[in-house]
């Protein structure tokens, strides 16, 4: 029994042996020759093909120090990849702030320009060169002293105070009428005149002057005219005025009493 187990432990402890310098001989590098002694040749037979197969696949084993160096450069790579990520992050969600830009105020110069246009005021032309002068007042102030009798509106269409033409002097030629010169006057200052031919005595009677009309302030009512004071029983188309006349044509209210002519107060 002893005997079957000394040749059991024997090669055994060869192949140990032979384990040992094997890997000794690996990791140093070197060539290492151990005695074998001729009973374990046969026994170790096996295990050195076992061995020389096992020698045939090759085998990746990393020193510690290998492993350390792989460990530190995956950190560094991991840390580098963090970094370049967190620095895009960083970009990404912080952009950088650009200050707007302050804005501009223009300020523009508004000239205008304000055209005043004045209405120069009307007159009348100036009268041609005549052969005589007269003076001509043309009024109705009779209807604001009689306003219960004036019809309705003629009043408001009438100037304040009643003169129509002013106290003004005139010409007139030899042979002209005072009718001519009333005539005359109303075209060139655009004052309406309005008159009736009278065929039977070819004269003209005149009706309304700056739409006043006969009739307008009374039964007793209408135009005359007076020369110098007195009031001619005569059409003003029959009289022929002189040198320097003084000739008012005026409304009355009552039949030239109110004006100052009292023929048909003394008539009646």
């Amino acid at each position: 029994m002893s005997e079957k187990l000394s040749k059991l432990i024997k090669p055994a402890i060869a192949v140990l042996v032979i384990a040992a310098v094997l890997l000794i001989a690996y990791f140093s590098g070197g060539d290492v020759s151990v005695p074998v002694s001729e009973d374990s040749r046969a026994e170790t037979t096996t295990v050195t093909a076992a061995t020389a197969a096992t020698q045939t696949t090759p085998v990746t084993t990393l020193t510690e120090t290998d492993a350390k160096q792989t460990t530190s450069t995956e950190q560094t790579t991991t840390r580098r990849t963090t970094t370049s990520k967190t620095a895009v992050t960083s970009r990404t969600t912080n952009p950088q702030t650009t200050p707007a830009a302050a804005p501009t105020t223009t300020s523009a110069t508004v000239t205008t320009t304000v055209t005043t246009t004045t209405t120069p005021e009307v007159t009348a032309p100036p009268e041609p060169e005549f052969a005589h002068k007269c003076t001509l007042l043309i009024s109705c102030a009779t209807i604001f002293d009689n306003t219960d009798k004036v019809r309705a509106g003629v009043l408001e269409e009438q100037p304040a105070g009643g003169i129509i033409f002013p106290r003004t002097e005139v010409g007139f030629d030899d042979g002209e009428s005072i009718f001519d010169i009333v005539k005359r006057i109303c075209d060139r200052n655009d004052i309406r005149l309005e008159f009736t031919k009278i065929a039977a005595t070819n004269s003209y009677y005149i009706e309304g002057i700056n739409n006043l009309y006969e009739f307008d302030a009374g039964n007793l009512s209408g135009w005359m005219y007076s020369v110098n004071g007195h009031f001619p029983q005569l059409s003003c188309s029959q009289y022929k005025p002189s040198e320097g006349d003084v000739i008012e044509f005026v409304y009355s209210c009552n039949i030239g009493v109110d004006v100052g002519d009292d023929y048909f107060a003394k008539a009646g």
